[in-house]
């Protein structure tokens, strides 16, 4: 225990405080609410599809839905919201990564989002524009065919750059961009100054314009020669060389169960383990679970839906982390101790939403040997058990973001797009966690006891 305190959580704050990954977790942070508007708009769109065959088998209820949201408008609209928050993370990310960039490095916000948005845009590939007609020389019979070039394409950008699957580069660019500008900027030499008479906002961007063309006139040549060089342009090198293997090595079954012990281990210990854990897991679980609101949106279901890892607190953080809902349950049937039925009395309300810092702090959990061994392995055999039912089709996967402050049954429910499956097994999962904090609720009931 004296070395964990002294050598691992030193370390682990010190990760959670890295100002790159602080950056990261901030910018997710602050386009949160626009996810959840698109993971809404998505659900409502596809919510029918627990009556499908393969469903509820209440097909009339299904077609009534698809043929009433679609007369009123209503899908329409939930599609618009989407294309406008969903299929915009890619920029959403680079503007508020931009912010919290120069935000750590004392630099100009507002500026430095604009450069990053610049440079990324700049360097996203065009759709490529067709030509005026197509000869057919295969084909003796027909020799062209003309091809209306306005209505297919313009060269404008291509959609799959501007949503998660650009997120991975958009965090890369920006980051480097955020590094030179802010750097730049802090350079005298570089500062045009205006006299006193001319209005801030002018005045604030003559001061960076300097640093402002240096930046996105060297980050998109380098962008650009990299792709005449190597053939590949910066989206391509990094699905390849960072994306997959990341993937690959984040959606098992291991890295579920480490992540899950890792939060709850770092929170006994009074550190805000979703916060550390979240900066280096969030920017690779997120585009995972977009990816996953893609396949939901087109339809597909069960093992169709390709990752499993990603959004799996739904099932895990049930009443918070820790998975602390079975200790409210298990005081307040068995518990005799006055003081922790008095905490648990007031953290009821907040349980249900998911928010469980009074029990952590006021039972407590931090550093409570008698309660710190079921707030580690609670969550992390649900996390191990999730996987394995996700893994083998028996409940439906994570698609969408639903709130995490979304009562537990109901979060996995919304979650999974609808899952009546996972709703089950969230029922399932608070009986369980319930008798797992009982024994633990009863020893402390006899160390309380001998005390007095």
């Amino acid at each position: 225990m004296k070395f964990l305190e002294e050598k691992f959580v030193p370390l682990a704050a010190r990760i959670g405080s890295q100002r790159h990954l602080v950056a990261i977790r901030d910018a997710f942070v602050v386009i949160m609410p626009v996810t959840i508007v698109g993971a809404i708009a998505v659900l409502i769109n596809n919510i029918q599809g627990i009556f499908s065959k393969n469903g509820l088998n209440v097909v009339a209820i299904q077609e009534g839905y698809t043929n009433f949201i679609t007369s009123t408008g209503i899908k329409d609209v939930m599609t618009a919201v989407n294309k406008g928050s969903i299929n915009m993370m890619a920029i959403l990310l680079v503007v508020t990564l931009g912010y919290q960039m120069a935000k750590g490095l004392d630099g100009d916000g507002i500026a430095t989002s604009v450069v990053g948005l610049t440079c990324y845009l700049g360097l996203a590939p065009a759709v490529q524009t067709l030509a005026n007609n197509y000869t057919l020389p295969t084909d003796k019979t027909i020799t062209s065919i003309e091809v209306l070039t306005g209505d297919v394409a313009s060269g404008g950008l291509a959609s799959n750059k501007l949503d998660s699957n650009g997120m991975f580069v958009g965090m890369i660019l920006t980051i480097i961009v955020a590094e030179i500008f802010v750097r730049l900027s802090r350079n005298d030499k570089l500062k045009i100054t205006l006299p006193d008479g001319v209005p801030p906002a002018v005045a604030g961007s003559f001061t960076v314009l300097i640093p402002a063309i240096i930046t996105v006139i060297l980050v998109v040549a380098v962008g650009i020669y990299i792709e005449k060089f190597s053939g590949m342009n910066l989206w391509v090198i990094i699905q390849k060389f960072v994306s997959a293997p990341l993937n690959s090595v984040a959606d098992t079954l291991g890295t579920a169960v480490l992540v899950e012990f890792l939060i709850a281990f770092l929170w006994v210990f009074g550190l805000h383990g979703a916060n550390i854990v979240g900066s280096v897991t969030t920017p690779i679980f997120t585009p995972m679970l977009l990816e996953n609101t893609a396949a939901f949106e087109a339809g597909k279901t069960g093992k169709d839906i390709p990752n499993i890892i990603s959004g799996m607190n739904c099932f895990t953080r049930v009443g918070g982390s820790g998975a602390t809902f079975g200790l409210i349950i298990a005081v307040l049937i068995f518990g005799k101790v006055q003081a922790e039925r008095t905490v648990i009395g007031i953290s009821v309300a907040p349980g249900l939403f998911e928010i469980n810092e009074p029990i952590t702090f006021g039972v407590p959990i931090v550093m409570n040997p008698v309660y710190m061994l079921p707030f580690i392995i609670g969550p992390t055999i649900l996390g191990a058990a999730s996987y394995i039912l996700m893994d083998l089709g028996v409940i439906e996967r994570v698609v969408l973001s639903a709130p995490w402050v979304t009562p537990p049954i109901l979060f996995p429910f919304l979650a999974t797009g609808g899952g009546i499956k996972a709703a089950i097994w969230a029922a399932i999962e608070i009986v369980l966690l319930t008798l797992l904090w009982t024994p633990f609720v009863m020893i402390s009931n006899k160390q309380n006891a001998r005390e007095a």
